[in-house]
């Protein structure tokens, strides 16, 4: 059909329904249809230059079509013919200047009678609506006729703070449903000069304060800047306290910042956060009517943060939080009518939220609810919907997890799609890209692991490409990437590729614990990258690096040990250069390591409840920008950086070797250090991470287990355990370096195993009744090769002085009568030295007594926590004596830490490469050296260690030769009990 045709019976309806008012003659598919082709056929080929026969055919149709929106808008029910009139101005926009081809009635809203204030109105009405619709039309000419009502009448005319602040409102949710990032630069300009145009007196002030603290934190999820994201929170703050505590309005300010607190935490994973979000989202709810239209997103941000503390619970998660989050998800989605443009969202919230409970308890239910959420979600949210990416990932994963489940290809192959097309939808500087590609490389080596091609060489390298460029995502999103496409790269032989990927990942490790926190929140985040430094460690040793293997695990092995080494840095050096630079960072160490509460009283504000925590935050980027200034100067450019590796292996001809045992998903590897060929590798290919993976496992049972079965099965678990790191590790190690000595003069090694094989006493490896590690090197243990150093530095004890701490008796633990007649008899040799005793040691006296001590004797009960390692302690009369607490001494002259306590140097699971324990916090305390435990030990077992170690040091206040009278304690209680080394294989040494 011609233009003029179409025109033509366009025009034609136009004139019937003015007579007639018949709505189905402007209403219908036909006519919908109709309108389409009209306004395609009024197109001009070139839109930046038509011609003037074009313009004519534009001007036309749009008069036309102005026209029949209009009589559509008249034709609908009241409250259903908005849309149509926004499209009316839309149209009728070519025509302002001829009032005689405006409608009547919209004379003050189009053309030269218009007038500001009806302008407003109608644009607040079509920003209303638009709330519970995806049509962008009314969004698009809400902001024009905002634009014009601001640009036409003076301020004592019209309220031109509330216009701006409508118009800042429609520009952010048009970025929101769009993604522009222009839109929410302008909602934040408009929202900054409403609030300077407003006195803090006004009703509407926190109501402003709020509409920016939501735009900054919408940028935020967008761009990725933190500085967006911590004035999100600020202004919100201050809109919450200046709302009355009965105004309707104050459960919208409440929930915004609850979702900027959630931002927050997700991002730098403070806990302080993730509470503040729970308990801004439950009195947001709360304060919401049942019939408000407002509930259903309220409880949408509620289940989020339950999901947020669900998930940081890690291993001892309640899953009370995780059926909340399901429970507040599903309220959000049935209170969510079809249409509306936030229903796919929170289909795709219930989406992951079951997919978590399916892992969590493997009902087939959850995972089918699952993916039937995730299917609904990407209907609702066609292509070119914001969000259609996230969606069709969330998807992919929900089909992953049932690839899982029951191994069918085509499972995985429908993943793979998903989020193939999810990658292909999102634009490259989007902060999910990350997230996508990380799926897609746990994916592909899903297909790989199953027997297929992972993906074609010219993929992978495009994904690790993409990988590079994705810099707006937050560093755990990067640094999971790169590990899933490093390992990917790894299964596929491109080592070289593996080692950049790699290690580029360990590298952001450091940024994503959260330095303004405590020991728990870092160490949560360490805890979410489990096996990324092995993997690291393994694509070095395969191109022959054994150098950049050792450097990459030091810096992505310890870091909260390196933080604090950091910390306690010498600055004599500095004070004689920058005087004034290093009495400022002393200053600002010492806040940085003043104990902070973790969250507020019930009843404090928002700010109040993370005040230390902005404090921290302050400091460490002041702390940054003198590191910086310092580093400036010349000869201190490595001020505080990592050591070289030069400077921290051992020298040749010294006889001290440094082993690290390293285990990745494709190869396991030792590394010895302290030859004259420089770092020898030694491949180990009987030692796979699944055997280390079940040995844990059955040694962890077999500790912390019921007490009685435990001891049954330390007896046949360990010399098993025993045998198998003699044959997969230290014989292999021994026949590959000739490290030989004879009886007398055995070599010193210190062994640094990497993961989970830090859970395990290399230093006794060997079969039963059959030569093994014991008799051929005396060993020690060290978490990096950093903290050694550091230990080699530190002068010894001129003195000794002996604290001894010891309890029979533990409210609520069972009796130690072996270790505690044993410190008392330690303490029959130094009497003039402190004695604390059951009820007298309490926490607060051992912290006391501990800066005057150069020896320090605990015969105690300690625990020891899986999935927050800080939390375990010594358990003294009053409480435990945690690890921040212990690690926060500064002691000048300590010497010897000896533990007669349980698993006093067991790293756990969750944070292996962190080894974070009892042992390694005395350390930090600054103790050169330090005995503790494994595994438990029997009481009689600990308490004749301890005597028979202290009667084979010699007598002098320095205990250099600490390892070796360990050693030959070790050597003695086999010779008494062959059979079982369960009861002599536990105690290690940790120093020089």
């Amino acid at each position: 059909m011609s233009f003029d045709e179409l025109l033509q019976r366009i025009q034609q309806r136009v004139a019937d329904f003015w007579r007639s008012r018949q709505a189905e003659t402007v209403l219908g598919d036909a006519v919908q249809a109709e309108i389409t082709e009209l306004a395609q056929a009024a197109l001009p080929a070139d839109p930046d230059h038509p011609t003037p026969e074009e313009s004519h055919c534009q001007a036309a149709a749009s008069l036309a079509l102005g026209w029949l929106h209009f009589m559509r808008s008249n034709a609908l029910p009241n409250g259903m013919g908005l849309p149509e009139l926004a499209r009316t101005i839309a149209f009728l926009g070519l025509w302002a200047e001829e009032a005689e081809a405006i409608p009547e009635q919209l004379r003050t809203i189009l053309g030269p009678g218009a007038e500001a204030s009806d302008q407003a109105a109608l644009a607040a009405d079509m920003l209303k609506h638009a709330e519970t619709t995806a049509d962008p039309i009314l969004l698009n000419v809400c902001i024009s006729l905002h634009t014009e009502a601001l640009a036409a009448a003076p301020a004592e005319h019209l309220d031109q703070t509330a216009v701006r602040a409508n118009l800042g409102i429609a520009y952010l949710t048009r970025f929101e449903r769009e993604g522009m990032v222009a839109d929410v630069d302008r909602a934040i300009d408009l929202a900054e000069h409403a609030i300077a145009a407003t006195p803090i007196e006004h009703h509407n002030w926190a109501g402003l304060q709020s509409n920016l603290g939501n735009a900054c934190r919408v940028r935020f999820e967008h761009v990725g800047a933190a500085a967006d994201l911590n004035r999100a929170i600020k202004v919100g703050e201050k809109a919450v306290t200046a709302t009355p505590t009965d105004d309707p309005e104050l459960a919208s300010r409440l929930s915004n910042l609850g979702i900027a607190y959630m931002a927050r935490f997700r991002r730098f994973g403070v806990t302080a956060d993730l509470n503040c979000a729970i308990k801004m989202g439950e009195k947001a709810v709360t304060a919401t009517p049942t019939d408000d239209p407002e509930r259903a997103r309220r409880l949408s941000n509620l289940g989020n943060a339950y999901m947020g503390r669900f998930e940081r619970g890690g291993a001892t998660a309640d899953p009370a939080d995780l059926d909340h989050a399901i429970g507040v998800y599903a309220q959000a989605v049935t209170a969510t009518v079809d249409n509306h443009p936030n229903r796919a969202g929170r289909l795709s919230n219930l989406c992951d939220a079951y997919m978590a409970r399916y892992k969590l308890d493997g009902d087939t239910d959850d995972l089918n609810g699952a993916i039937d959420a995730g299917v609904r979600a990407v209907a609702a949210a066609p292509i070119g919907h914001p969000h259609h990416a996230r969606f069709l990932h969330n998807l992919g994963v929900a089909h992953l997890g049932l690839f899982a489940c029951d191994g069918v290809a085509v499972d995985l192959e429908l993943a793979i799609g998903l989020i193939e097309k999810a990658r292909t939808a999102t634009v490259p500087d989007h902060p999910d890209r990350a997230r996508i590609l990380s799926s897609l490389g746990v994916a592909y080596m899903a297909r790989f692991s199953a027997g297929r091609q992972g993906v074609d060489r010219e993929t992978l390298y495009d994904l690790a490409e993409q990988v590079g460029a994705a810099v707006t995502a937050s560093p755990v999103g990067r640094i999971l990437a790169g590990g899933a496409v490093g390992s990917l790269a790894s299964a596929m032989n491109e080592h070289a590729l593996a080692v950049e990927l790699l290690d580029a990942a360990v590298a952001l490790m450091p940024s994503t614990a959260p330095r303004e926190s405590d020991w728990e929140d870092q160490e949560h985040r360490l805890g979410k990258l489990p096996g990324l430094v092995g993997e690291a460690i393994a694509a070095h040793c395969a191109i022959d690096d054994p150098a950049g293997a050792v450097e990459i695990a030091e810096l992505g092995r310890g870091m909260l040990l390196a933080a604090q080494l950091d910390a306690r840095t010498d600055l004599s050096d500095l004070d004689r250069v920058l005087p004034d630079l290093a009495a400022r960072l002393r200053q600002v160490r010492d806040l940085l390591n003043t104990p902070h509460s973790r969250d507020g009283a019930p009843n404090e504000s928002p700010a109040k409840g993370t005040v230390s925590i902005e404090d921290r935050r302050h400091w460490w980027n002041e702390h940054d920008q003198l590191i910086t200034q310092i580093r400036r100067h010349p000869g201190l450019d490595r001020f505080q950086r990592p050591p070289n590796l030069t400077d921290l292996q051992p020298a040749p001809d010294d006889g001290d070797f440094v082993i690290m045992v390293n285990t990745a998903q494709h190869r396991s590897d030792a590394i010895v250090l302290g030859l004259h060929t420089g770092p020898v590798p030694v491949r180990l290919p009987d030692l796979s991470r699944a055997d280390v993976e079940a040995h844990a496992g059955a040694l962890l049972q077999a500790s912390y287990g019921p007490v009685l079965a435990g001891i049954l099965q330390r007896q046949r678990v360990v010399p098993e355990i025993l045998a198998w790191l003699w044959d997969a590790i230290v014989h292999p190690v021994l026949q590959a370096t000739l490290l030989t000595g004879s009886e007398g003069s055995l070599p010193r090694v210190w062994w640094l195993p990497t993961g989970l094989l830090g859970l395990f006493p290399l230093h006794a490896a060997g079969h039963t009744r059959r030569p093994g590690a014991l008799d051929t090197m005396i060993s020690s243990y060290t978490p990096t090769l950093r903290a050694l150093a550091h230990a080699r530095t530190r002068p010894p004890a001129a003195a000794r002085r002996q604290l001894t701490v010891a309890l029979h008796h533990t409210p609520g633990l069972p009796d130690l009568p072996g270790t505690f007649v044993e410190a008392t008899t330690l303490h029959t040799h130094h009497p003039d030295t402190p004695l604390l005793l059951d009820d007298t040691a309490t926490t607060d006296r051992v912290l006391a007594a501990l800066p005057n001590a150069t020896w320090a004797h605990f015969a105690t009960h300690a625990s020891v926590d899986f999935t927050a390692p800080s939390r375990g302690g010594l358990h003294l009369h009053n409480g435990t004596l945690s690890l921040p607490e212990i690690s926060q001494l500064r002691l000048t002259h300590a010497e010897l830490a000896y533990l007669s306590a349980c698993s006093t140097a067991n790293r756990g699971t969750s944070h292996a490469d962190e080894s974070l324990h009892p042992a390694s916090a005395f350390q930090l305390a600054g103790f050169r050296h330090v005995i503790a435990s494994l595994w438990p030990l029997a009481d009689h077992i600990a308490a004749t260690a301890a005597t028979t170690f202290y009667r084979q040091l010699p007598p002098s206040p320095t205990v250099d030769h600490a390892a070796t009278a360990l050693h030959r304690t070790t050597c003695d209680l086999r010779a008494q009990h062959p059979t079982r080394p369960d009861l002599w294989a536990a105690l290690i040494h940790s120093g020089p």
